[in-house]
């Protein structure tokens, strides 16, 4: 796959492009609203020149470092993203630059819309079900040897039929902690995302990973606000934005938000995982956990898992 030239001139953000213009075989519709103050460019639906049915999302990114971080990210990886397989994970297959020398991503497929702006529509229930399925996503990709290096709010969206999908521009293999690129912030997105040892200059990690998740978990449930350095969850308890929570029900919903964010890696919730099952346990639900998980769990301290968060902590 030839990639484009990446010796850009000098930044810029993109100017609004036309519906109609074209980028390569593919025609922009409608700019896509993501929700975001900050981040790395601008999201478009797109149609096949010659096959109006086939869609895309197009993001036509910043002329900036970061630009460039993301579009070295896919040269770095695109054979091997291609490989990735899960229904709500979506991955670049092809790339370019504008007539006006902004680089831009094409993800084929219908994959619905950033998920921020639709997300006074769905209950607390609807969006911590999208949690779960957004760890679930990232549990397959484990497995397939990728993780979540950095999360930005604007790559996760909501399809057609209310299902999360993950616009994957931040996934990494893992481990490859001598990779350059997968130490830098490629995406522009908010410190409030990303976890202190990866500010720090850290690799990514599960850990970082988790703290990501969390970040945005606080996001869906109880709320954000723009501020100088990007979107930033509120810090705030659960019930603030959902005051008809039962006090036990808000109470363990605080203390699994704070558990995914603690301050040090090993205090954190055992990744996408680990969340995904506490999450369908304060659904009600029966977490999917192997019989070798259901043991160890036995094994340890009869306290429900909830009330080891429950110290207090600096906000």
């Amino acid at each position: 796959m030839r990639m484009p030239n990446l010796s850009l001139p000098p930044p810029a953000a993109a100017a609004p492009l036309d519906e109609g213009q074209a980028l390569g075989v593919w025609r922009l519709e409608k700019p896509l609203p993501d929700g975001e103050q900050a981040h790395a460019g601008q999201w478009y639906s797109a149609h096949h020149g010659r096959a109006a049915e086939q869609k895309a999302a197009v993001l036509v990114l910043d002329r900036s470092d970061q630009g460039a971080g993301v579009m070295l990210r896919y040269a770095d990886q695109a054979g091997d993203l291609a490989s990735l397989q899960h229904p709500h994970i979506a991955v670049p297959s092809d790339s370019g630059v504008t007539p006006d020398a902004h680089p831009y991503l094409i993800i084929e497929g219908s994959h619905g819309e950033p998920l921020l702006p639709q997300l006074h529509q769905l209950s607390l229930r609807q969006r911590i079900d999208l949690l779960v399925q957004l760890c679930e996503a990232l549990r397959s990709a484990h497995q397939q040897g990728w993780l979540l290096a950095e999360l930005d709010p604007a790559m996760i969206w909501l399809d057609a039929d209310g299902n999360v999908r993950l616009m994957g521009l931040g996934l990494a293999r893992i481990p490859d902690p001598t990779d350059p690129f997968d130490r830098g912030l490629s995406l522009g997105a908010a410190p409030a995302f990303t976890a202190p040892e990866r500010r720090d200059g850290a690799p990514p990690s599960l850990a970082s990973e988790i703290y990501g998740l969390g970040a945005f978990a606080r996001v869906l449930i109880c709320g954000w606000e723009d501020t100088p350095k990007g979107l930033a969850p509120r810090r705030g308890s659960a019930g603030d934005q959902w005051p008809r929570l039962s006090e036990v029900l808000q109470m363990q919903l605080d203390a699994l938000l704070r558990a995914t964010m603690a301050e040090s890696p090993e205090l954190r919730t055992r990744g996408a995982e680990g969340l995904a099952d506490e999450l369908r346990e304060w659904l009600g639900q029966a977490p999917k956990r192997s019989a070798l998980a259901a043991s160890a769990r036995s094994s340890r301290q009869q306290q429900p898992w909830w009330k080891r968060w429950l110290r207090p902590q600096s906000p």
